[in-house]
């Protein structure tokens, strides 16, 4: 009895801070070290998720309502992103240099690296995720969700050039 209400405590304890959670249940690749990165919520977030890139307190934000729609194969591809994203370190200050014919080719860039990573770090572990993004993007056809996004054609490609066989 003592035994579960320490672990009750515990678990209290910790869910009043923020603990950083790898919703990919990837392996993780190490390119060096990552620092914690947090998640938060936000149901106003008018994407599924955007990452923010801070060599101490990364961010992951995302919109669960979203996320829940596109179910969970597709919520672990999606995290993978965002968390590829931090990975490669990923900003949009590097867009600010580029001349503005560049900008958009710059960021769709980065969106097809972190489709690339996110699907070998995902591996056959969950291949499934990789798949459902694959079908997800291959729909979409040549529509983009914007200039900064490559088409979905372009990106179901990349996934699956980028997946481990």
């Amino acid at each position: 009895m003592l035994r579960v209400a320490v672990t009750g405590l515990a678990a209290l304890i910790s869910a009043s801070r923020p603990v950083p959670v790898d919703r990919t249940g990837a392996a993780s690749e190490k390119l060096e070290a990552t620092p914690l990165v947090q998640q938060i919520a936000d149901e106003s977030l008018r994407d599924v998720a955007v990452a923010v890139y801070d060599p101490v307190h990364p961010v992951i934000y995302y919109n669960p309502t979203l996320m829940m729609r596109f179910g969970p194969q597709l919520e672990a591809f999606f995290m993978a992103h965002e968390y590829a994203h931090i990975a490669l370190k990923h900003t949009r200050a590097g867009a600010l240099r580029a001349d503005s014919s560049g900008w958009n080719q710059l960021l769709q860039a980065k969106e097809l690296e972190a489709d690339c990573l996110a699907a070998k770090r995902l591996g056959m572990a969950r291949r499934d995720a990789s798949l459902a993004a694959v079908r997800f993007f291959a729909r979409l056809g040549n529509t983009q969700f914007d200039p900064e996004h490559p088409t979905g054609t372009t990106r179901a490609r990349q996934i699956l050039a980028c997946m481990p066989e």
